[in-house]
Order: C-alpha cells, then sequence, then structure tokens
C-alpha cells in the first residue's frame, strides 16, 4: 500500500575506514590490534583511526599515541596515507552515484543517499545493495542506516556499527528515539547533555517536555529550535549535491593533548571534509586560556591538494605564533582553508 511506504533516506559509514583500507594491503595485520595515526614525530602524534581490536583495548580517535601504546604494547603504528585513502574511497562513491542519482558525500568515509519512496522492505533490499556495492567497489565493510531524514538515518547508522544495517521508518521514529540516549543525538554534543542532566533530565522523553522556548533560553535561537526538533526526530534538511563554501575550518580543544598534536588532528579532519578540493591559503586560529586569539595565515603560489603540505603548513603556523606568545597557555586551535578551486570532473566537488 501507499501509506507503507516513505520517502527514505540512507546514511553508508565506512567502518573504521583508514585502518580497514590499511586492513586491505597489510593483511598481515587483520588479527592485530591497528592504529593509523597522525605523526608529528618519533613517539607524538595523534590517533587518526583503531580498528575494533585495538578498540577493545580503549583506544579512540584523539587518543595520544603513547597513551595507546601503553593500552596495547603489541600495537601496529601506521601513518596516514590520506592520498590512499582518498583513492578507496573515489571508486566507492563513483560506484555508488551511479546507482544511486541523489547521493551527497558528507565526507571521505560517509555519504547520504536518496533511496526514493519505498516500503520497509524495499528500503532493507536498499540498503543490502549499498552494502554490496561498497564490497564490491573497494574491499570493505560498512553500515548503513535508513530514516526518513538524514537525522534518522544517522542515528541508525550509528545504532547498527559495525557492519549492520537497520532501517527506521516514520512510524518507528517515536520508539527508536525513546530507546536512544540523549547523547546519541547528533550535534547536541557533551556540554548540553550535561546541562540537561544537571536540570534532571536524563532521557529523550523527558527532554520532549521542554517547550521550544524554554530550549532557545537555555541555547540560543539557532540551537534551540535545532533541539526541538531533533528530539522529534525532525529533520528538515535537503541532500546537498554540490555545496560550495568560501572558507572551511576545524575547532579541537587540547584537553591535555599538545597544541601541535590537537593541530594535526584539526588538519586530519578538515582535509576529510575537502575531499580533494584544492586550495591556495591555510590558516591557523589560536584561542588561548584568556579567550583572547590570535590568527596567521599562508598563502602558496599554486593550488594545493595533499595532507602534507596543509599540516605542514598549518605546524609552521603554529610554531610561529607560539613564539610571539610565550607567556600564554593555549586553549583550543584551529585549521582553515579559502580560496578554493574548480576540481573538474571529480565526485569530490560534491563535498
Amino acid at each position: 500500500m501507499l501509506s507503507d511506504k516513505f520517502k527514505a533516506v540512507a546514511l553508508v559509514d565506512f567502518d573504521y575506514f583508514y585502518a580497514q583500507c590499511e586492513e586491505l594491503r597489510h593483511p598481515e595485520y587483520r588479527d592485530k590490534p591497528i592504529a593509523v595515526c597522525m605523526l608529528t614525530g618519533n613517539e607524538s602524534g595523534a590517533v587518526a583511526s583503531a580498528n575494533y581490536i585495538a578498540r577493545k583495548y580503549g583506544i579512540k580517535s584523539g587518543m595520544p599515541v603513547s597513551r595507546a601504546k601503553s593500552l596495547a604494547p603489541d600495537l601496529v603504528i601506521l601513518p596516514v596515507d590520506m592520498a590512499y585513502y582518498q583513492q578507496v574511497s573515489g571508486k566507492i562513491m563513483k560506484r555508488l552515484k551511479e546507482e544511486f542519482k541523489v547521493l551527497e558525500q558528507a565526507s571521505i568515509d560517509e555519504a547520504y543517499i536518496y533511496l526514493g519512496e519505498v516500503s520497509k522492505v524495499e528500503a532493507e533490499n536498499g540498503g543490502m545493495k549499498i552494502k554490496r556495492l561498497v564490497k564490491e567497489a573497494g574491499g570493505i565493510k560498512c553500515t548503513v542506516g535508513v530514516g526518513p531524514n538524514k537525522l534518522i538515518a544517522k542515528m541508525a547508522c550509528d545504532n547498527a556499527k559495525p557492519d549492520g544495517l537497520k532501517i527506521v521508518t516514520p512510524e518507528e521514529v517515536d520508539s527508536f528515539l525513546e530507546s536512544s540516549k540523549l547523547e546519541d543525538i547528533p550535534y547536541i554534543g557533551r556540554k548540553t547533555v550535561e546541562k540537561l542532566n544537571t536540570m534532571g533530565i536524563k532521557t529523550i522523553k523527558e527532554a520532549r517536555v521542554l517547550s521550544i522556548d524554554e530550549l532557545i533560553k537555555l541555547f540560543g535561537e539557532k540551537k534551540g529550535i535545532m533541539i526541538y526538533n531533533f528530539l522529534r526526530g525532525l529533520d528538515e534538511r535537503k541532500l546537498e549535491l554540490d555545496r560550495k563554501r568560501k572558507e572551511l575550518e576545524k575547532f579541537i580543544p587540547l584537553k591535555g593533548k599538545k597544541p601541535e598534536e590537537a593541530l594535526a588532528e584539526a588538519a586530519r579532519k578538515l582535509y576529510e571534509r575537502l575531499n580533494g578540493r584544492p586550495f591556495r591559503e591555510v590558516g591557523v586560529i589560536v584561542i588561548f586560556d584568556d579567550l583572547s586569539s590570535k590568527t596567521k595565515s599562508k598563502t602558496f603560489k599554486y593550488p594545493v591538494t595533499s595532507f602534507e603540505e596543509l599540516l605542514s603548513a598549518a605546524l609552521e603556523l603554529l610554531e610561529s605564533i607560539e613564539s610571539e606568545s610565550l607567556e600564554k597557555k593555549i586553549r583550543r586551535v584551529a585549521v582553515k582553508t579559502s580560496r578554493f578551486e574548480k576540481k573538474e570532473g571529480s565526485l569530490l566537488d560534491y563535498i
């Protein structure tokens, strides 16, 4: 029946992508804990991705390499090879785009796909098809979540990891949300959850009692409205096939990390979002404990696409800022890119 059908959005997420790519070309490591790391020296750097064996030891993204090695002495540490990961991702995204015409590449290892108006069985078949195509094109496993919008698709995907598939129909949204935790809702964040907890609100069902006016007072208009809608599974965002931005940036708080480790993590996450898009300017923003800030930038004479050049320029700018601010303690760092140039004929432009 037509009433049983819904406009379905799928999110495909390549499981522990960097580490899984390394397992592809290093099958001898498949039964070992693997951490792909953003290295800034022999013993310094941060974990970018870890396979599930490593995660059983408590190793996770953003963790200092020294801490990861202490948790798993036999840990296999490999440097990030972004060019290789882009190559694997590009093959998969190209195949998915050929099969599903409406696709938004959200990052190097995630894409939203519109499946059309389908029944739950058809949505499940679509999800299985995505998993099969990813395996055929890239040789890797993935997780797929399907829902009536991007929010529910994302939450369903997170719920089904690793190597899973979960379908949430419009009729199932309420029960799915009430079985989820507040922190499971994307974009809400730890501090927001902590603030709600201090008010005695521990669950999504309890948070729904708050009016939209109360949420706006607590979190501001934009975020308050977003939280109100997301608590109810409402999300009007459309799939964007060509998002053009004048500038992209990524902030990372230090939280015990060295400034260069946090900067490397910020650069890695930003580079994923760029997904091969050429740029000609790199900037670094430093926020100090007194909330003052300092920004420096560098302009290249040519379009840049490599992670190595991005990170090298960012570290150079950070060093310059630190040398001018010796008495100040750093709270957060950010890397930003701008002056983008068109990369013709590439699916990577969809980011």
